[in-house]
């Protein structure tokens, strides 16, 4: 038996040397092929993990967040100017409040002749976040479906918005009760609002965050490995390109020397066309892994960052009410405030809330007087160091304006607030002729954020699209090429195997 074995791998024949060379031309190809679908399937996966699954649920997890500062801000801000009758108010669908009532809050009014109810315009965007809220962890929830841990905070979050809804609506029924002046909630109100605030900030925000950090750490291992693969399969498939070509030259010398013909036009055929498919394939997977990692660091990274910094903000702003609403703990309130500010822009040497605000004029000032030297840290401290390598500075030096003008006015509030003018003080934190609006400077400074976050999510789709669609013909052109080129092989040898039968 073995040495029918022997006998059958011999190669003291020109057939069997032929054989044994088409194999080594055939394996090569093989080879060549599996490892360029691979690195393929890995640059797939990179662009579906950024686009389609983990990016997503980042960002989803992250509007929970987004969404749920807002409803605490309107929540604030309308017990802050004693709206609580328009919040509270159940009115048909069918009745409209008039636009004039709508623009100022809502309210008690005549219309038709007789009282009606508007339940204001705070209170719609209320219901509207709390939909997003809902509607975001649920997606987080559908994309996380494998992951029992993630499954069960969003469970939770969902649970502790049931109870931090029943908090808010006893607060307003307390305040409308009382009947309370511009900024001056009543105690038994604070109390049930200083609940709501517990589980919005010590529970509902930190296990959103959470959730957006677990996710961003998903992000980081499905997009770093395949990029990796990538790269290195790309070294791979020149290499293997160039053992195809040689293989390929070895086979065509032997049948020319052997069988004193020149030249093999279907082994020339079958080199040319792994010439052009592993240049080809070569130069893909360099395009590819530029559109991951556009998608990654020019799109995705500044979109979480961008949209943490906006939801961080929110938070913040709420931070400055709720030190107006409860003087009790203003304190606590205030170092919340300045810890979220340093999250933001992080000035090392500042130590309170004072010296942020007077350090962070020189930092924002000597960014924008023409070197741009980055001099703080942050979510802020980064986007101005991509910026700067860049060369698009002057986007991040509006937002840093932005955000420096709401921080004098809340330094102003904090002022008024020192001095006893407590109304003048929560005045100065809302919009001078819409109450139910944040004040100017913080609407713009959220508004700059959100376009670029919009901006930023425009080249995650547009990079992902891209590198889908150059990826498109490759699941039917890299199997056909594969046959085609062996087939051309095998016809390059068949016509002299069949010279000895």
């Amino acid at each position: 038996m073995t040495g029918r074995l022997f006998r059958l791998f011999r190669l003291h024949s020109v057939p069997r040397r032929v054989q044994a060379l088409t194999a080594v031309v055939l394996l090569a190809i093989i080879v060549l092929f599996t490892v360029t679908g691979v690195a393929l399937l890995d640059a797939r996966a990179a662009l579906r993990a950024i686009g389609h699954d983990e990016g997503p649920m980042v960002v989803a997890t992250n509007d929970v967040y987004l969404a749920l500062s807002d409803m605490d801000a309107q929540v604030t801000n309308v017990l802050l100017t004693g709206a609580e009758d328009a919040w509270l108010c159940d009115v048909d669908m069918d009745d409209e409040p008039s636009e004039a009532r709508r623009l100022n809050g809502g309210g008690w009014g005549l219309e038709d002749g007789g009282p009606s109810c508007a339940r204001s315009l705070p209170r719609y965007f209320y219901d509207i976040r709390r939909e997003d809220a809902q509607r975001a962890a649920l997606q987080a929830a559908r994309l996380a479906e494998d992951d029992p841990v993630r499954l069960r905070t969003v469970q939770s979050v969902l649970d502790g918005l049931h109870l931090y809804d029943q908090r808010v609506q006893t607060a307003m029924e307390r305040g409308r009760g009382a009947d309370h002046a511009f900024g001056r909630l009543p105690e038994d109100a604070a109390v049930e609002y200083r609940a709501a605030t517990k589980i919005m900030t010590e529970d509902l925000l930190p296990k959103a965050n959470n959730l957006t950090l677990a996710g961003a750490a998903d992000v980081e291992a499905s997009y770093g490995d395949p990029l990796s693969r990538m790269k290195s399969g790309r070294i791979w498939v020149l290499v293997l390109g160039l053992a195809v070509l040689v293989a390929l030259a070895g086979l065509q010398v032997y049948l020319a020397r052997r069988f004193r013909r020149v030249i093999s036009l279907f082994l020339v055929a079958a080199a040319l066309g792994t010439t052009a498919l592993t240049v080809a394939a070569a130069s893909l997977l360099a395009t590819e892994a530029d559109y991951v990692q556009m998608a990654k660091e020019d799109g995705f990274d500044p979109v979480l960052r961008l949209s943490r910094t906006r939801a961080t903000g929110k938070s913040l702003n709420a931070d400055r009410i709720r030190a107006l609403l409860d003087p009790a703990d203003a304190d606590r309130y205030d170092q919340t405030y300045f810890e979220k500010s340093q999250a933001m822009l992080y000035i090392r040497e500042a130590r309170d809330l004072e010296s942020y605000y007077a350090m962070l004029d020189a930092r924002i000032a000597r960014y924008g007087g023409g070197s741009h030297p980055v001099s703080f840290g942050g979510y802020y401290g980064v986007e101005a160091t991509e910026a700067a390598g860049r060369g698009q500075q002057a986007p991040v030096d509006t937002l840093l304006t932005r955000y420096r003008a709401y921080q004098q006015n809340d330094r102003r509030i904090r002022e008024l607030a020192r001095a006893g003018k407590l109304d003048d003080a929560a005045r100065a934190h809302v919009d001078p002729r819409w109450h139910f609006l944040s004040h100017p400077a913080f609407r713009q400074h959220d508004a700059g954020l959100d376009a670029r976050v919009v901006r930023h999510q425009l080249v995650v789709d547009r990079m992902v699209r891209d590198g889908e669609g150059a990826l498109a013909p490759w699941a039917w052109l890299l199997p056909a090429s594969a046959l085609v080129i062996g087939a051309l092989v095998v016809g390059g040898v068949w016509p002299r195997l069949v010279e000895y039968r």
